[in-house]
C-alpha cells in the first residue's frame, strides 16, 4: 500500500489538472436565485408573434397553437386530441409517438394532463416549410419547470408532425 500511495496521489493531481470543472475559488454564485415556477395564465402583454403573409405566422396556425394551449391547460384531453391529425407524429426529445392515440395515451395525458402540468406560451414564429414554432414554459405540476419549443407542420388546421426540443 505504501508504494501505491504516491502513484494514487499523482493520479489524483493529474485528473484534477485535466478537470473541466471551474476552480474552487470561482466567483460563480453558489446557488441559483429563488424564482417562482411559471404560471399558466393569459400573459399581461400579448405573446409575441409574427403574422401576415410576408413570412409570418398564418392566423390559422396561431389559432391552432392557442387552441392547443387552452385545451391542455384546461385538462381537456378530447380537445387536445382534436388539435392533431389522426396520423400525426410527435418527436418529444427523441421519443417518437406515431398517431394521435399514441401522442395522447403515451405522452400528453400521462405526462402533462394527469400530472397537472401547465403551458405558458412565450412566443410563436414561422418555421421552415410552412411550419409553426411555439415556445413554451411548462410548469410540471410538481414544482419543476421546463422551457422548450414545438416545431410543427400543420395540415387542415391540425398538427401533423411535431418536434419538441428543450431550450437551454
Amino acid at each position: 500500500m505504501q508504494r501505491l500511495r504516491p502513484a494514487l496521489c499523482a493520479l489524483v493531481l493529474l485528473l484534477s489538472a485535466c478537470s473541466t470543472a471551474p476552480p474552487v475559488a470561482s466567483t460563480a454564485p453558489t446557488s441559483a436565485p429563488a424564482t417562482s415556477p411559471p404560471v399558466a395564465s393569459t400573459p399581461a402583454t400579448p405573446v409575441p408573434t409574427t403574422t401576415g403573409a410576408a413570412g409570418g405566422v398564418p392566423a390559422d396556425h396561431r389559432a391552432l397553437v392557442d387552441r392547443f394551449v387552452a385545451a391542455i391547460n384546461a385538462g381537456d384531453a378530447g380537445q387536445v386530441a382534436e388539435t392533431f391529425t389522426q396520423d400525426a407524429r410527435f418527436d418529444s426529445v427523441g421519443r417518437i409517438y406515431d398517431g394521435r392515440t399514441q401522442i395522447m395515451e403515451r405522452f400528453l395525458v400521462p405526462e402533462v394532463i394527469e400530472a397537472g402540468g401547465a403551458y405558458t406560451l412565450r412566443g410563436v414564429s414561422a418555421g421552415a416549410g410552412g411550419r409553426v414554432i411555439a415556445e413554451y414554459d411548462f410548469a410540471t405540476g410538481h414544482g419543476g419547470s421546463e422551457h422548450f419549443t414545438y416545431d410543427c407542420a400543420v395540415e387542415g388546421a391540425r398538427f401533423a408532425d411535431c418536434v419538441g426540443r428543450y431550450v437551454g
